[in-house]
């Protein structure tokens, strides 16, 4: 019996601390948004606890709150979702993440949500790290009866000048944004339109790990992309450190296109076709030419072997014939008689 009550202490003590920690965690926020066209453009309002306030005169961060302003809008035929003027889903290039800036501010919740819209452009722009997830798989091939992404966009770090900061705090939120289609069920994907139909700011999961370039997978020339994930779009930590004009670095596709992008600095693209083709002219010859003499070899063996067949019967001649000679030797020695 004192095991059964000890038991069922533990069990709802358990639950306490379970309903603790949910009452703990604050739900999804919608306060900090700013619409600026219904269904179409918004401005967010990140909290961003371990970024320092950016002093653009003395060059230095201030130890006071500071927040990060996003622009998501559609594009104008609704087909592309933008944050800050880029291109975040679908992606224009997928092997080249777009690198993403954000403008700091200082102004509370309840002013940012009240005051007329603010003009960010005098203020610091930082550059950032992020990690980016669509649920929904967004390869275009496949077939959907209603698509429906969402768009989770997590802040990792920060920078501007010659500062540079990781964010990995648990205080520190993510942007979720989920669009819906306007088109009937069914339509095809090429030629969906979509519209913003929810957008909030949820709190970071305890229980996965702040992930910083360090804990990534090293990316090495054996690998084409060094990729995150195995199916588009590939990458889900864009470091600003891990990525450039020509596209992960370290990757072979990287070292291929850096290297091609090299050779027409170099030499100028007329000269690179030019040399590109010869290249290529000299290669067809040997094969065609390797393809010649494998061709009169095989011709060569096919003529020489009706000739081993007859060496073969001549061989057979000859054995036929010995036997036929010792035959007639031994005839021979039958007729005469044993000498006396």
């Amino acid at each position: 019996m004192r095991h059964v009550t000890r038991l069922l202490l533990l069990l709802n003590l358990h639950l306490l601390s379970l309903a603790a920690a949910t009452a703990q965690r604050e739900l999804p926020t919608r306060l900090r948004l700013n619409w600026l066209e219904n269904g179409r453009s918004v401005l967010v309002r990140l909290d961003v606890p371990l970024l320092p306030l950016w002093n653009q005169e003395d060059q230095i961060g201030e130890d006071l709150p500071s927040a990060l302003i996003f622009n998501f809008t559609l594009s104008h035929d609704k087909r592309t979702l933008l944050v800050n003027d880029n291109a975040i889903l679908p992606f224009e290039n997928a092997y080249v993440p777009p690198r993403l800036y954000a403008y700091q501010t200082s102004k509370s919740t309840d002013d940012f949500k009240n005051d007329p819209l603010p003009d960010y452009k005098n203020s610091p722009q930082f550059s950032l790290d992020y990690s980016r997830i669509v649920p929904q798989a967004e390869d275009g091939s496949l077939k959907y009866s209603n698509y429906t992404p969402t768009l989770d966009l997590d802040i990792l770090g920060a920078g501007i000048e010659e500062y540079n900061t990781f964010l990995p705090s648990d205080n520190q939120r993510f942007i979720r944004i989920t669009l819906h289609q306007l088109e009937p069920p069914s339509t095809p994907f090429s030629s969906l339109s979509f519209k913003i139909a929810d957008i909030s700011l949820e709190q970071r999961d305890p229980d996965s790990q702040f992930k910083g370039p360090d804990g990534l997978k090293p990316c090495t020339l054996w690998s084409w992309l060094c990729a995150d994930k195995p199916k588009y779009p590939w990458y889900q930590y864009i470091y600003r450190e891990n990525f450039d004009e020509y596209g992960k670095i370290g990757s072979m596709r990287r070292f291929i296109h850096f290297k091609w992008a090299t050779m027409i600095d170099a030499y100028g693209i007329v000269q690179i076709t030019v040399l590109g083709a010869g290249f290529g002219i000299v290669v067809l010859s040997l094969m065609g030419y390797g393809i010649y003499r494998l061709w009169k070899r095989a011709q060569v063996l096919w003529q020489r072997r009706p000739r081993a067949r007859d060496i073969d019967a001549w061989t057979a001649d000859e054995e036929i014939g010995g036997l036929l000679d010792d035959i007639e030797e031994e005839d021979e020695d039958d007729g005469y008689p044993f000498d006396c």
